[in-house]
């Protein structure tokens, strides 16, 4: 672990009582200090889903590392890092640069949401199970980048998902925002998704190309 360096700890997509949510580790550098390869070290040695170092606070721009490699997007990463800079930092933002581009943000009550183009979304596969006992006691782990779903309640588009990523360094994701996206826009519907171990995401199409994720944020520590 490099030392020296501040990484702030925020659960993404923390259910209604703040519990649960999906770690990010987000590393403010804007002189650049650390290098890309120590970048790697870091989120490889935090073990998130990803991690995130901000660039520029006034302009949003970040970079996004998982355990292997750095990527173009994600979605718990992004919500995580537009709560930050607006919450934390106190410096409302209206949108985000990531490598896929732009990524509008914006404040919805006590939710933080996030809208991006679909096809800058990382390529997972959705699976539709039987019932939530199905989704729930899964041995058989997938291989590949998967989210594995079922519905709770159709009509007020409540589902019950996991998500799976051993061939990302990710054997399971806690709270998958860039699969929720995907998810909404496959069905066509605004969705209440539980899941992993209690977390809650919310996603819904927001037209041609586009969708939105949200969800409740929460500040868990700093550590150096």
């Amino acid at each position: 672990m490099i030392k020296g360096i501040a990484i702030h700890i925020l659960r993404v997509f923390v259910n209604g009582e703040g519990k649960f949510g999906n770690p990010v580790g987000i590393i403010v550098d804007e002189h650049k200090e650390v290098s890309p390869k120590d970048r790697q070290k870091i989120s490889t040695y935090l073990g998130f889903s990803e991690s995130v170092f901000l660039n520029n606070v006034d302009t949003g721009e970040v970079s996004i590392f998982n355990p292997k490699r750095e990527v173009d997007f994600a979605g718990h990463a992004l919500v995580g890092t537009a709560y930050f800079i607006t919450k934390v930092l106190g410096k409302p933002i209206t949108f985000l640069t990531c490598r896929a581009g732009r990524v509008l943000t914006w404040q919805e009550n006590e939710l933080t949401w996030i809208q991006a183009r679909l096809k800058n979304t990382p390529p997972w596969h959705h699976e539709q199970l039987q019932d939530a006992r199905s989704v729930d006691s899964l041995s058989l782990l997938p291989k590949e980048h998967m989210m594995v779903w079922v519905w709770l309640d159709k009509d007020k588009g409540i589902v019950r998902a996991r998500t799976f990523a051993p061939d990302w360094g990710i054997p399971e994701d806690e709270a998958n925002g860039s699969g929720s996206m995907q998810l909404a826009a496959i069905l066509g519907k605004k969705l209440e998704i539980h899941h992993g171990k209690g977390s809650i995401i919310y996603a819904k199409p927001a037209g041609t190309g586009l969708a939105d994720v949200g969800g409740r944020v929460a500040e868990e520590a700093s550590m150096v």
